[in-house]
């Protein structure tokens, strides 16, 4: 028989008096045979083992490893991190259920580990209760819809949760995602149900009769479960993408770092020579964000033109049209589209804004993301993450390729690597506290109005104020006044209703920027990220905050960099309904905010290496970067949920 590793009462009882405070590491307990923890069958880290974070924040979500015949697992909630995760070999079939205390338990179903990563890397893939469904049905979902007979089987794993979640009061409303731990409690009940619930019974439906004398799922409806299951998948994608900037790359493993990889590049010809001198070569670096409504938009820059001859590598030909030619601004404006969750392929054309006359947009058209980490645009990076020896030509239509026509004759194209680095999670309603995840009578602060006030490092350049507003969702956008300046863009009303395409009630048109990426309990605070893409926002066009990233720019190691933004709210979590209360905002070190503009930063860079520098050129150079401020608007004001 196998062994159950379930938390004692006991130690559930210790965790859960630890969730707010950040306790989560009392859950981890060596086996006897010491090379494993209770949430898998291998330790994280190991060569050949795949640690997984589940979609949902559940905590005790029951799994077996088929290299292990002897054990049975739980996952087991992260609160640093905000994810629950799980361990198993990289070969190994997961079976998944919920087990009761004694012998009573829900299947639901197996699926290889496979399927959602092959090899480790640096960031932890996600199991989505999509994955959960497809070992259910076996049948990979096509479309995003209840018709689909995975996503209904979702949905009815959902409806289990959310119900479970209803149950212990971990949740207010029905589509709310908030961590839920399987306690004694909850088992015990699960050993009233008469007879366990196959895999095919969650299919078909019948799982809903059986589990009535522990656990009625009606409470949650079919529509109420499939926003859940969309706002899951929605948070599964939502990261940044971008390529390496491979400038001064040589070498590298993809598995240890983001390093070793050619980025974004291309030509004009079928065939990118680094020493044929005829050829126009293009080389480009973006950040894309994806957002918790599944819109992604993002900022970038690219270089085109002629290399010198001599050169021998692709890395030399980039350092060379960085120093020989201007930048080019790229924006991609939000679209509703980019990786499909269902297949995580690139399966619509995802468009990004050339700043020349002469150019079309660059057209992403090709990728598939594997391991949840990355888009390889060269054969050597799809081998890694596949473990496959050979290419065919199916699998060439996963590489990621781009291409762009400029100047109604040349035809640019060329391959693209993306990493796909800091995915988000639920937001924990104990410090994000919003309209829709706290009770009647409850203070709540989301949305948040606020003012960013951005401060330039070459202090001739005025600084620029920005009204913004951070959704009950957690996604951020503009909050512009009507009479706004080119510095004052500042909040005019908190109050403004907004359609659909982001214009307000007064006629001004808003523009998302940003999203929160987790809150963290301890800290009662929140970490957001916001690429600032459009001309609309004038000195600030193409600012990027807090994204985590340092970008190259010399040999010499001279550096782009932009850490963290942390909105720390416990003074305002203590405030009063109807009182403004106040938020302080810095980087993870407890330091200034820093925002820089890459585009900007590499017009510096031509400058400097180059005597034709107009006055244009100048002041875009100035633009590259300082610090940010925030404070709150003078209309904002805790309120309470009627």
């Amino acid at each position: 028989m196998k062994n159950k590793y379930l938390l004692t009462l006991a130690l559930s009882t210790m965790v859960a008096g630890l969730t707010g405070c950040g306790g989560e590491s009392a859950n981890v307990i060596p086996e006897k045979n010491n090379n494993s923890t209770v949430n898998g069958s291998c330790s994280a880290g190991a060569n050949n083992c795949i640690e997984f974070a589940l979609d949902y924040p559940l905590d005790g979500l029951n799994f077996s490893c088929s290299s292990d015949t002897q054990n049975t697992f739980v996952t087991l909630m992260d609160l640093d991190n905000g994810v629950a995760t799980g361990t198993c070999n990289y070969n190994d079939t997961v079976n998944v259920f919920l087990l009761g205390k004694a012998d009573k338990r829900i299947a639901l179903g197996s699926f290889p580990i496979s399927n959602i990563a092959v090899v480790s890397t640096n960031q932890i893939p996600r199991l989505t209760v999509l994955d959960i469904a497809v070992g259910m049905t076996n049948r990979n979902a096509t479309v995003l819809d209840p018709s689909d007979v995975t996503v209904k089987t979702a949905m009815n794993l959902v409806k289990i949760i959310q119900a479970l979640a209803l149950q212990q009061k971990t949740i207010n409303t029905k589509t709310d995602i908030q961590a839920l731990y399987m306690n004694d409690s909850i088992r015990e009940g699960l050993d009233k149900i008469t007879n366990s619930v196959t895999a095919q019974q969650m299919v078909n439906g019948d799982y809903a009769a059986i589990l009535k004398p522990w656990l009625d799922v009606s409470v949650i409806s079919d529509a109420e479960a499939f926003e859940v299951v969309s706002k899951l998948l929605n948070i599964s994608n939502a990261a940044v993408y971008q390529p390496e900037f491979s400038l001064f790359s040589t070498s590298g493993s993809v598995i240890s770092s983001l390093t070793g990889s050619d980025g974004l590049t291309g030509c004009n010809k079928d065939v990118c020579e680094a020493n044929d001198t005829t050829t126009k070569h293009l080389f480009g670096h973006f950040m894309l964000l994806t957002d918790r409504e599944g819109y992604t938009f993002g900022s970038g820059l690219q270089w085109r033109g002629l290399a010198k001859s001599g050169l021998t590598s692709i890395a030399g030909v980039n350092a060379e049209l960085i120093r020989s030619y201007k930048p080019t601004q790229m924006t991609a404006l939000p679209q509703n589209h980019w990786i499909n969750p269902l297949n995580k392929r690139i399966d619509q054309n995802y468009y990004i804004g050339v700043n020349d006359p002469n150019s079309e947009d660059l057209i992403i058209n090709q990728g598939k993301l594997y391991n949840d980490y990355m888009i390889a645009g060269k054969e050597k990076f799809y081998k890694l993450l596949t473990q496959k020896t050979t290419v065919t030509s199916d699998d060439l239509k996963d590489l990621g390729r781009w291409q762009q026509r400029y100047g109604g004759s040349d035809t640019y194209k060329g391959s693209l690597d993306i990493f796909k680095v800091y995915p988000i999670t639920y937001l924990d309603k104990q410090v994000f506290k919003s309209n829709s995840n706290v009770a009647t009578g409850e203070s709540y602060i989301f949305p948040l109005y606020a003012d960013l006030t951005f401060k330039f490092s070459e202090s001739s350049v005025p600084s620029l104020k920005l009204g913004i507003v951070i959704d009950e969702n957690g996604d951020i956008r503009t909050n512009m006044k009507a009479a706004a300046s080119d510095t004052d863009m500042s909040t005019g009303s908190c109050s403004l209703s907004v359609a659909s395409n982001l214009k307000d009630s007064n006629g001004v048109q808003q523009y998302r920027i940003g999203t929160t990426s987790r809150a963290f309990i301890d800290d009662r605070a929140i970490s957001i990220r916001m690429i600032l893409g459009d001309e609309a926002l004038k000195s600030v066009n193409g600012a990027l905050v807090g994204v985590n990233s340092t970008i190259q720019t010399s040999a010499a190691g001279e550096s782009i960099v932009v850490g963290g933004a942390l909105i720390h709210l416990q003074n305002l979590l203590n405030a009063s309904a109807g009182t403004t209360g106040r938020i302080s905002f810095t980087d993870s070190a407890g330091e200034s905010v820093k925002w820089a503009n890459s585009y900007a930063s590499f017009q510096k860079v031509y400058n400097a290496n180059n005597s034709d520098e107009t006055v244009d050129d100048t002041a875009l150079a100035k633009l590259s970067g300082g610090t940010l401020e925030m404070s709150l608007a003078s209309c904002y004001a805790v309120k309470t949920k009627i």
